[in-house]
């Protein structure tokens, strides 16, 4: 497998090779720059020995004359020195460098020219050597030297820096990639901010591993809360089959076998309403593709139906009234169990006088006329109750308030997105 390296490695390969490549391109800069500068010295310098070895020797029949100080003009290729081997590109008035066989110890420079000598097309060459070209080469060299010598220092110490910096940057990712390897595949509490981390990324990178563990950790709690509720709820209408089941085998009344199948019907409807509503609340579903209905009155009538048993001889009247409409996307089973929570709830601290579902725009109160809050019955039932209708409002963005009445009973109420 290949080995993968670390983000300081990384680092100081890249650098390195940028380094590297910014300190070759510099030195042939310089090298290119010091040979152009001596080819236009010696062009410049030629062309002016030219014009002089012209004048030298125009009216004589020399074919070779010395320009003083560093030039010697010759008359035909024929009169050039017998070492001289001339550049096999060469073009009229630009300097050339010997070719690489002349027999010359000296670094010189050729040019050729096409002129009129005594009235006569001639051919002259100018030879052209000055020391100081040498010199220079010399002193080049010891300066890219120096230069050399302090691009390697500079070099070592911004990868130095570099490295110190990396470090500073990738330590508290290290420290991180530690803790969370560190970590149970129990532990879902939130991850702690590595020492150092001083850039904005890691604080980010924290902050969005803790959204995903609180994520993590909401769904589990649905997954117990699923649990917990379905243990719960599913009970009563089990009872009440199978109190139903027991009874149907003692009567053979056909009024009272049609009375205990609809108590089965009710029970079997709110044991699928209730498992449809639990195995919703343990998903993530997209609420924006979802779409809108509107609530029919017959809905709360359904409801208001099923729960007439909870009464159990009390003097209460459940009323329905209608002021307005509901527009919601929660599903049908969902809404009966948001609302038939509230409503046994109400049941439980209401022991004579009314419950009333007041149902307006988008906005559902459940008021009673019982004990209130603070005489608020005990027991498992009501508090499951009012969990999971504050689950049901969590996942679809609506509010829920439970408060006293200044009259007496408390109003419940749920208040639907727009």
């Amino acid at each position: 497998m290949k080995r993968i390296k670390t983000a300081k490695q990384l680092t100081f390969t890249y650098f390195s090779i940028v380094a590297f490549a910014i300190i070759a391109f510099h030195f042939s800069m310089l090298e290119s720059m010091s040979e152009n500068i001596e080819m236009i010295y010696a062009e410049n310098r030629m062309l002016k020995d030219k014009n002089t070895a012209i004048h030298m020797l125009e009216g004589t029949d020399l074919t070779h004359v010395v320009v003083p100080p560093f030039s010697e003009a010759f008359v035909g290729e024929e009169n050039l020195p017998s070492g001289v081997i001339l550049d096999r590109h060469l073009k009229d008035d630009k300097p050339y460098e010997l070719d690489e066989s002349s027999d010359m110890t000296e670094e010189m420079f050729s040019m050729r020219s096409h002129i009129v000598l005594n009235g006569e097309n001639k051919v002259l060459y100018i030879l052209h050597y000055d020391e100081i070209y040498e010199t220079s080469e010399e002193q080049m060299f010891e300066t890219q030297s120096t230069q050399l010598f302090l691009s390697l220092l500079l070099l070592a110490l911004s990868l130095w820096v570099v490295l110190r910096i990396s470090d500073r940057l990738t330590k508290p990712l290290s420290q991180l990639s530690k803790s969370l390897g560190d970590r149970s595949p129990s532990n879902i509490s939130p991850i702690e901010l590595p020492e150092g981390a001083a850039t904005r990324e890691v604080h980010q990178l924290v902050e969005r591993l803790n959204g995903y563990q609180d994520q993590i950790s909401a769904l589990i709690e649905r997954e117990r809360a699923f649990n917990r509720y379905a243990s719960h709820e599913l009970r009563t209408p089990l009872m009440v089959m199978k109190g139903a089941v027991t009874l149907l085998g003692k009567s053979d009344s056909k009024v009272f076998i049609e009375r205990q199948r609809v108590r089965m019907d009710q029970a079997c409807q709110e044991m699928e309403d209730y498992i449809t509503t639990l195995l919703s609340l343990t998903r993530e579903d997209d609420l924006s593709v979802a779409p809108n209905r509107t609530v029919e009155t017959s809905e709360f009538e359904r409801i208001r139906q099923m729960h007439l048993g909870y009464l159990a001889g009390k003097p209460v009247m459940i009323n329905i009234i209608s002021e307005g409409q509901i527009i919601t996307k929660l599903p049908v089973p969902t809404l009966h169990i948001l609302v038939g929570n509230l409503l046994k709830n109400a049941l439980s601290c209401t022991d004579d006088g009314s419950v009333n579902i007041v149902v307006s725009d988008n906005t559902i109160r459940v008021v009673d006329t019982g004990c209130g809050l603070s005489g608020k019955p005990g027991g498992e039932s009501y508090g499951l109750g009012l969990m999971i209708v504050r689950d049901i409002c969590a996942k679809y963005q609506c509010k829920f308030t439970l408060l006293d009445n200044d009259d007496g009973g408390c109003t419940s109420t749920v208040v639907f997105p727009s």
